[in-house]
């Protein structure tokens, strides 16, 4: 498991989970959502502003 933290969402990838490769993403300290992190969109939930800065931050870091 990986987990990060960034403007306050946490994005958590379980190494064992199913494909696609996707995160999970909280904000609050409930699960927003799920995000495929290979087509970049949403599989479930919804997407907020914060929940956008964080991944689009964890991919120009080179995270995701």
């Amino acid at each position: 498991m990986s987990r990060w933290k960034r403007y306050g969402v946490i994005v958590v990838l379980y190494s064992t989970d199913h494909a696609p490769r996707h995160v999970h993403v909280f904000e609050d300290g409930q699960r927003l959502l799920k995000f495929d992190i290979e087509n970049w969109k949403v599989m479930e939930g919804k997407m907020t502003a914060k929940a956008k800065k964080a991944l689009t931050a964890l991919r120009e870091e080179g995270i995701l």
